[in-house]
C-alpha cells in the first residue's frame, strides 16, 4: 500500500482544507453545545432543535467525510472511497432539502419530520427500534423534490436545466454510488488483478483507478461547496456567500472534476 498524495489535484486539496472554518463561522452563530450527563458518562448536545443545526451537523460530517475520501483515493482504497463519497451526497443533499425551507420562511410537512427525527435519541432496546421501524421516515424522493422546486425556481434566474432534469441526473449518480454501499459484484471486481489473479484489499494498484477516484471527489466536493453556499445564504451572510461562491467557481473552472488529468495513466 502507497500513499501518493500531496502534488494531484491542488485546487480541490486547497478547497477541502478551508471547508472547516467555513463550516466553523456558521456554527459559532448557534448556542455552544453543552455536556448532558448519561448512563454514568456524557455527551455533547445542542440546547436548541431547528434546521441550522441540523445544516451544521451534517456540514460537519460532510467536511469530514470528503477529506477521509480523499485520503481513502491516495492510498488506493478506491472503492470505500465511493462508499463514503455516497454519504457525503446525502449530507448536501439534506443540507438543500432544508434550505428550501429556511430560504421560504416556512417548513412543509417532510422538513419538519426530517428536523424531528434527526434529534431522536438511539433506541434503548430491541422492541423500540422495532416500534421505530413501523414509523414513516423522510426517503430521498421527499428531499430530491425539494431539489426539484429550487432548480424549477432559479430556471427564472437564466438557469438551464429543469428541475426533473436535475432530480433524474442525481438519482442515475446516486444508483452507481449505491453499487458501492451495497457491494455489488462490479465493484469488487474493480478490484481483481489480472496480473496476479488476486484481489487488491489493500489498495489498488492502478494510478488510474486512484485517479478516477480523485476525480470522483473533485466532483462530490462541487456538491459540497455548493451546500455550504446554500447555509451562508440562508444565514444572510454576504462575504462568506461570496467567499464559498469563488471557490466554487473556481473549482468549476479547473479540470480536476473531468477526468483529465487521468489521461494517460494505466
Amino acid at each position: 500500500m502507497s500513499d501518493d498524495s500531496g502534488t494531484d489535484f491542488p485546487l480541490s486539496r486547497k478547497l477541502i482544507t478551508r471547508l472547516p472554518a467555513w463550516i466553523d463561522e456558521m456554527a459559532n452563530l448557534l448556542p455552544a453545545p453543552k455536556k448532558v450527563h448519561v448512563d454514568g458518562g456524557f455527551q455533547w448536545e445542542w440546547p436548541i432543535h431547528n434546521a441550522d443545526v441540523v445544516q451544521v451537523n451534517k456540514a460537519v460530517r460532510m467536511a469530514s467525510g470528503i477529506a477521509a475520501a480523499l485520503q481513502l483515493a491516495d492510498l488506493g482504497f478506491t472503492t470505500e472511497c465511493a462508499v463514503l463519497l455516497r454519504t457525503v451526497s446525502d449530507f448536501g443533499a439534506e443540507i438543500l432539502f432544508l434550505a428550501e425551507g429556511l430560504l421560504e420562511g416556512r417548513m412543509i410537512a417532510a422538513q419538519e419530520k426530517f428536523i424531528e427525527d434527526h434529534f431522536k435519541p438511539l433506541p434503548k432496546s430491541p422492541e423500540e427500534l422495532a416500534a421505530r421501524e413501523r414509523e414513516y421516515y423522510v426517503g430521498r424522493r421527499d428531499i430530491l423534490k425539494a431539489h426539484e422546486r429550487i432548480a424549477e425556481k432559479a430556471r427564472g434566474s437564466g438557469a438551464k436545466i429543469t428541475g426533473v432534469d436535475m432530480t433524474m441526473i442525481a438519482a442515475y449518480l446516486s444508483k452507481g454510488y449505491d453499487s458501492y454501499v451495497h457491494g455489488a459484484s462490479i465493484t469488487t471486481m474493480e478490484l481483481y488483478s489480472g496480473k496476479t489473479h488476486r484481489f487488491m484489499m489493500t489498495g489498488h494498484e492502478s494510478a488510474k483507478h486512484r485517479c478516477i477516484a480523485k476525480t470522483s471527489v473533485a466532483g462530490k466536493l462541487h456538491e459540497v461547496i455548493a451546500a455550504l453556499e446554500f447555509m451562508a445564504i440562508t444565514r444572510k451572510l454576504p462575504t462568506l456567500t461570496a467567499t464559498i461562491d469563488a471557490a466554487r467557481c473556481e473549482l468549476t473552472s479547473s479540470n480536476e472534476q473531468s477526468g483529465a488529468p487521468c489521461d494517460g495513466l494505466v
